[in-house]
């Protein structure tokens, strides 16, 4: 019976039965067509149980193993490796089903080949997590077949695994290698503060071809009889916390993620990059109540403690409180620093309910606000008009439009940096803005 239950009857054979029950109603009416028939259908048969008894043979004629990373990286491509190993005496036809875990909503997952005796082949797709959290994949079912695939004989092999999506780190080493690379400035693209102009003393040097002779030090250049300069470097040790807002308007979807995913993605590269930088980073986040605050430091694994809170976030689609925010500041932190807030807003009149909180907490520490801007209204904008339907939709996609910009203005006008950002290019713009008041050395 447990042979039964793995041994599969494929199309060839009903189509087999079809042509030999034919042959015998052909023989019903042609006599001696009867004996040819008979023995046809009987080595037909024998063929099949032929090829059972090859299919089953060995006791495990096929090895398969699942090759997947312990961590997801979020809404980028993961890849998974399926590796397939024949132990057949022959060559042999598979048909691979791997159960992958059912947020994806896929079922295509299905690989189909050939394998010769001892082979062994590696076979690879790419999954698209939009959501953080835990995902369990199931069994791999292989399904193999001999030359003439009349029967099939499944195997179950038991790959039951969770792994966990985390905020995308694959996206933050991407980051890393931009900044550290001195990328080109672009508007996707991360600028890199040149070197010049710095903050902090460092030490004094001989001067040489390239210097800014600005920087010459007269009195060191007297004692050494030589001309000395000094020279300078960025700041470091600044206090840099990363805020959060969970509440209701940060789940609006978009590319299949939430702005709240996209935010997490952009904060976990940004917080690597101001580490890199030297600098201390934290984090807060708020909805109706502040969840989180983690201090702002520098020291091994804050990154990795970033990582583990941003993956456990969950919200209750609540209205977002930023007095409790103002509050929670007051507390925990005395001192003044830089707060990089990602938020969104669907209206002005939302957002000037928000403005006096906004403005009191700008006065305490330097706020730069990263908006979301709505990248599908702006791609509507960019196409013809061509019926009345896509006139209506034009203008008011055109309100939103203007809206955002609105509320650029107001924060400006109050002394609030603003970072304006499509939901797929926040990661660079937050960089971008971090980057830009190092450049102007307000932190």
């Amino acid at each position: 019976m447990k042979i039964l239950k793995h041994t599969y009857l494929t199309r060839r054979f009903f189509l087999g039965m079809l042509l030999g029950a034919f042959a015998f109603v052909m023989a019903y009416v042609f006599p001696w067509l009867f004996p040819v028939v008979t023995i046809l259908v009987v080595c037909w048969l024998g063929f099949v149980f032929w090829e059972g008894f090859l299919l089953y043979h060995p006791q495990e004629g096929m090895e398969v193993v699942r090759v997947v990373a312990d961590k997801l990286s979020n809404g980028e491509e993961n890849p998974v490796v399926l590796t397939l190993r024949n132990r057949y005496p022959l060559r042999v036809k598979i048909r691979v089903i791997d159960e992958i875990p059912v947020e994806f909503q896929k079922r295509d997952v299905c690989f189909l080949g050939k394998l010769a005796w001892g082979e062994q082949r590696e076979m690879t797709y790419t999954l698209h997590p939009v959501r953080r959290g835990v995902y369990v994949f199931g069994k791999i079912r292989v399904f193999v077949s001999c030359r003439y695939a009349f029967i099939e004989r499944r195997y179950s092999f038991d790959a039951d695994r969770e792994v966990a999506v985390y905020p995308s780190f694959m996206m933050m080493r991407r980051t890393e290698l931009a900044v550290l690379g001195n990328a080109q400035a672009s508007r996707d693209a991360v600028r890199v503060r040149a070197m010049g102009g710095l903050a902090a003393f460092e030490q004094i040097k001989p001067y040489v071809a390239g210097d800014d002779p600005r920087a010459v030090n007269w009195k060191a250049t007297a004692k050494m009889n030589r001309l000395m300069v000094n020279t300078y470097r960025e700041e470091r040790a600044q206090q840099i916390y990363c805020v959060l807002d969970m509440g209701r308007t940060m789940y609006s979807p978009f590319d299949g993620m939430t702005m709240l995913d996209h935010a997490v993605n952009a904060i976990l590269s940004l917080s690597n990059v101001i580490l890199k930088k030297e600098d201390r980073v934290g984090l807060i986040t708020f909805s109706n109540d502040c969840q989180e605050c983690l201090r702002a430091d520098n020291r091994p694994g804050q990154l990795q403690r970033m990582s583990e809170i941003l993956y456990r976030l969950e919200s209750h689609y609540l209205e977002t409180d930023f007095d409790r925010l103002y509050a929670l500041t007051l507390r925990q932190v005395p001192t003044r620093g830089l707060f990089i807030l990602f938020s969104n807003f669907d209206t002005v009149s939302g957002l000037q309910r928000h403005l006096a909180t906004l403005q009191r907490l700008a006065k305490r520490q330097l706020l730069l606000v990263v908006l979301f801007e709505n990248s599908e209204l702006v791609r509507g904008l960019e196409q013809p008009v061509m019926s009345v339907r896509e006139a209506y939709f034009e203008t008011v996609a055109t309100g939103f439009a203007l809206e955002k910009r609105q509320m650029v203005h107001e924060l400006s006008r109050l002394g609030i940096h603003v970072v304006l950002s499509r939901p797929e290019a926040l990661t660079l713009s937050a960089i971008n803005g971090y980057l830009a008041l190092k450049r102007q050395k307000l932190i």
